[in-house]
Parts: C-alpha cells; structure tokens; sequence
C-alpha cells in the first residue's frame, strides 16, 4: 500500500508540475510566434531609380488579407525639397487595376514615404507601375520601393508583461514542484542504496 502511495503521489506531483510550467509558458510562447508572423516578409522590395519615365516592378505575390503599404524607402535621406511627382498602380496579372493612387510632393528630411495602401486579394500575383513624371534628385541616396503588410510588432509590446507576469506565477511553481520531486526521487535512490 505504502508503494502504491508513493507511485500515486510522484505521479500527481509530476503531472501537476508539468501541466503549470505549459500553462505557464504557453502565453509567451504564442505571443512569441505572433510576433514572428508579424514581421512578414514585403512581397516586394526592389530598388527604384526614380528617372522619368514608367518603372514596372517584377510580379509579387499578395500573402495577406490586411492592408497592403505602398513605400518609397532611401537608405539614407535624400535631399531636403526634394519633389517626388509620380502616379502609381498596383495591376493583377490579368490586367486590371487593383489600385491606384497619386503622390506629389517635397521630401521634408524623411527617407520614407507612404505612396499609398489598397487590398490585396491573397494569392493574386500582381505588380506596381510607377510613372514618375521628373527625375527625383536622390542626393546619393538609393530608392526601394516596398509593399507590404503594416508591421503590428508593437501592438503585441503590451501583452510582454503580461506574459512575462503568468509564466513566472504560473509555470514558477509548476518548476519548484519538479525539482521537489527530483530532489525526492534522488533522496530515495540514496536512501535505498545505503539500506541492505
């Protein structure tokens, strides 16, 4: 009987310390993967010269029911005034116009610029046609243009803390009882090997 109690008791223990440290972890590990799916990669993100003329980007492939961000992005900021005059659409593969918008206007010290944002429909292979209508003075800055879903990393900043806060109070314990138990199991064994 005394057998069958220390087998029950080592299994509670070590059910229940095992079922804390997953609850406890978890939150955080979900958290961790939303973050890692919040930073999805642009579809596209190619460079651009902004010369006058008509600029179509390669084919790229919408992954994502959320808004899509039309950028202008320079690796460094270009020169300040700088006019940036440009019509832009996004076209499907089967010719029509999903999106399309218009963007004029000076560079104020920024090396981004939202041209625009639309809908895509996901898995629809698509492509942006640029009509820059001057040549953009880059000052020795290069241009890339950029679509994509809007990075929500930090929408998730406030939930850190609160699992941070549940795996310590939750899965904390759920550590201390198996160490308690391995403490225990490595007391018997001693025990056990010195009796005769």
């Amino acid at each position: 009987m005394n057998a069958v109690k220390k087998w029950l008791w080592n299994k509670i223990l070590v059910s229940v310390g095992c079922l804390l440290v997953v609850a406890g972890v978890t939150p955080g590990a979900y958290l961790l993967v939303r973050l890692g799916n919040s930073h999805d990669q642009k579809p596209l993100s190619v460079p651009v010269s902004l010369k006058q003329g008509v600029f179509t980007s390669p084919y790229f492939t919408a992954g994502s029911g959320s808004d899509y961000l039309v950028d202008l992005n320079w690796d460094m900021i270009p020169a300040r005034q700088t006019l940036v005059d440009l019509d832009w659409k996004i076209v499907a593969d089967n010719g029509s116009v999903v999106e399309q918008g218009t963007f004029n206007s000076a560079l104020r010290g920024a090396n981004t610029i939202r041209l625009g944002s639309y809908k895509p429909i996901s898995g629809q292979r698509e492509q942006i046609a640029l009509d820059v209508h001057q040549d953009v003075d880059q000052g020795g800055a290069h241009a890339k243009l950029e679509i994509g879903p809007q990075d929500t990393s930090w929408e998730l900043s406030d939930e850190i803390p609160f699992a941070v806060g549940w795996a310590a109070f939750v899965a904390g314990p759920g550590v201390i009882l198996l160490i308690i138990w391995l403490i225990l199991q490595a007391v018997r064994r001693k025990t056990s090997a010195v009796r005769p």
